[in-house]
Order: C-alpha cells, then sequence, then structure tokens
C-alpha cells in the first residue's frame, strides 16, 4: 500500500480511516496460492534488506548507510541490493513506510471502535510508548527515520490531523493554529519515546505522556488524567 493510499484512507476517520478501506471491497487479487516461488523470494528478500537497514540505522543512523554496508549487513551480495534499492534515499522511504505500517496497523487494530477524537489520540501516543518501552532498536530506527523520511512523516500528520478535528469538533481539543498542534504533538511524542530509550524506564510512561499532550491542546487536567489513564482496547480494567 502506497502513502497516497494512507492518505486517502485516513482524512475523515484519523487512525480508524484505513481500517475502513481495508474493508471495502476491491478488485479480485489472485489467491496467494498462486504467486510463484520467484515472487515469495523476492518479497523475502527485500524484507532481508528493509530489516538490515532498520539495524543499521538503529545503530548508527541514517549517514552511515552504504548500499555495500546494507548488503553486508543483510548476507546478501552488492549485486542483490541494486536490485531492489538504487539510493539510500530508496532505502530510507522503504524503511519509512515499514515502520509506519507497522505501528499504524497495531494502533488501528485497539481504536478501531473508538469514536472520541482524544481517546483516539491517546491511544496512539500510549501506543508509541509502549513501542518504546519494549522495542528500543525499533525506536531509535523510528526517531533517525522520521527526521528524512518525508512519506513518514506525512502519513503521521494525516492520522493525526483527522483525530485532532475531530477533538475539536467534539469539544475536547482547543488550539491557535491547527500545524503548529501537529508538529507539538508529534515533537513531544518522539522525544517522550527518546526518554524512555536513553534514560530508561518511566513508571506509567505512556499514561503520563498522553494526559500531558491532551492538556496541551486544551483537555482539562482532571479529564485528560482520565482519558490517559483509561484501559486500552482489549488491556481490560
Amino acid at each position: 500500500m502506497s502513502f497516497s493510499q494512507y492518505h486517502d484512507a485516513t482524512q475523515a476517520h484519523g487512525w480508524n480511516g484505513l481500517m475502513a478501506k481495508k474493508a471495502t471491497p476491491g478488485p479480485r487479487k489472485a489467491p496467494a496460492s498462486s504467486l510463484t516461488r520467484g515472487h515469495k523470494k523476492k518479497a523475502r528478500t527485500r524484507q532481508q534488506l528493509v530489516d538490515a537497514a532498520l539495524r543499521i540505522y538503529a545503530r548508527a543512523g541514517v549517514g552511515d548507510l552504504a548500499l555495500n554496508t546494507l548488503a553486508e549487513e543483510a548476507g546478501v551480495s552488492n549485486g542483490t541490493v541494486y536490485n531492489y534499492f538504487r539510493s539510500r534515499e530508496q532505502v530510507l522511504e522503504a524503511v519509512g513506510l515499514e515502520l509506519a505500517v507497522q505501528l499504524s496497523e497495531q494502533i488501528l487494530t485497539v481504536s478501531e471502535a473508538v469514536d472520541s477524537g482524544a481517546e483516539r489520540l491517546s491511544i496512539a501516543v500510549r501506543t508509541f510508548m509502549n513501542k518504546a518501552r519494549t522495542d528500543p532498536d525499533w525506536t531509535r530506527a523510528l526517531i533517525t527515520v522520521v527526521r528524512y523520511a518525508e512519506g513518514m512523516r506525512s502519513t503521521l500528520a494525516t492520522y493525526l490531523r483527522a483525530d485532532l478535528q475531530a477533538g475539536r469538533r467534539q469539544g475536547d481539543f482547543h488550539y491557535a493554529h491547527e500545524e503548529m498542534a501537529m508538529s507539538m504533538v508529534i515533537s513531544a511524542t518522539l522525544g517522550a519515546m527518546n526518554l524512555l530509550v536513553e534514560d530508561g524506564e518511566v513508571e506509567h510512561a505512556d499514561r503520563i505522556a498522553a494526559e500531558m499532550v491532551l492538556q496541551a491542546l486544551g483537555v482539562p487536567p482532571e479529564k485528560a488524567k482520565g482519558i490517559a489513564g483509561l484501559p486500552l482496547p482489549g488491556e481490560g480494567g
């Protein structure tokens, strides 16, 4: 799925928009059994390269990824890498999409039945924070890649815009400038994730981060604390 398809799916329904799009009947596709061994092998190799790039970004940052280094990390030949990626920019875009898909699908799963924009935003922030707690290498890669991958930033902004607008319509959010509000939420969440990765465990970090973000968007303190303290869908009491 392309970034433009993600954008279309989320314009009206935030993190839930893509789920609705997935449920929309479309052209019939060939069954998985019809895929050739060659196609399956190509998909595996491409994923192997993306996973290797993630590890490099987590260790050394974007600037240190060369295609021959990627080949060595993935255990393939230089020629194999060039069959999939012609430049470092193409690798970066692929990794950005991978990260967006991984976390977006997780957020969509847990927030599918939630109508409140404030609650959906809280769920998203807490999901990001919990991912930082459980997978620091993935988080380091995300923090590195999001600075450079325009498509990934656009995807995150599209999800966020819809939830901000919903929260504003519902009377929970009060902000003076939408673009600044989006930038603030993304920057605050990434900063809080980085704190967990670099400085270790903070008790109830996900709830604290969500509560503070909600307050910054104009939600009264007690209400923000209540929303941030709700059990995540499927988590139980």
